[in-house]
């Protein structure tokens, strides 16, 4: 009995193997499995589709270095009188500074167009220099007869001045001092212009309007 009984599993082994080995249950497997391939390319695609969006870049001009802003700036006011008024594309149509009165102010600029000299006849001569690279400012100088002084500009990497490092020199006694002051920038306006900063004792206001 239990030999027959055995021979009969024997017997019927091969069509259990052939019923789960069938086409139906193979294809169901198979299926599943597709699907699966389907949802990993699936969430593969959207993966890869995924885009991070572009940081504009920033509208400067070797006008809008000159005056220390960026964006589309029509004009910047310091309480002072200086000004500068620009057009759309950034270039400065109107300057003015706390000397100039009615006095049209001359200005010299180099063969890439950055402003490196002002001439406003009651204030004299301004030098100006620049890192064109980055497009902005990095320095102001004044000279009259054998005395001369600058101030050179240093930058976090933000873009934020930090620091204004100053040499004076009086080239007829060959004498030179140099000193520097920290830069904290108190505030600035919703396109990342400062509006108000401090150095040493002093507090600098400013005004700017744009398009």
């Amino acid at each position: 009995m239990k030999i027959r009984t055995l021979a009969s599993f024997i017997a019927l082994a091969p069509l259990f193997f052939t019923m789960s080995c069938s086409p139906k249950a193979s294809e169901t497997e198979n299926a599943d499995e597709i699907a699966v391939a389907d949802t990993v390319a699936s969430d593969s695609i959207v993966a890869e589709s995924v885009v991070e969006p572009e940081t504009e870049p920033v509208f400067i001009t070797p006008d809008l270095a000159f005056m220390e802003v960026h964006g589309h700036v029509k004009s910047v006011e310091y309480p002072n009188g200086r000004k500068a008024i620009f057009d759309e594309k950034g270039n400065m149509v109107e300057y003015v500074t706390e000397y100039s009165g009615d006095f049209e102010v001359f200005i010299g600029r180099d063969d890439d167009g950055y402003i490196v000299s002002t001439y406003d006849g009651p204030g004299g001569s301004e030098m100006f220099g620049y890192d064109k690279e980055k497009v902005r400012l990095i320095q102001t100088a004044a000279g009259d007869g054998s005395l001369y002084s600058e101030c050179n500009f240093d930058y976090d990497e933000e873009g934020n001045v930090i620091r204004y490092n100053f040499v004076d020199e009086d080239r007829a006694e060959e004498s030179k001092n140099e000193w520097s002051l920290e830069v904290e920038i108190v505030s600035k306006d919703e396109q990342g212009n400062w509006t108000e900063l401090k150095s040493g004792d002093a507090t600098i206001k400013r005004k700017i309007i744009y398009f």
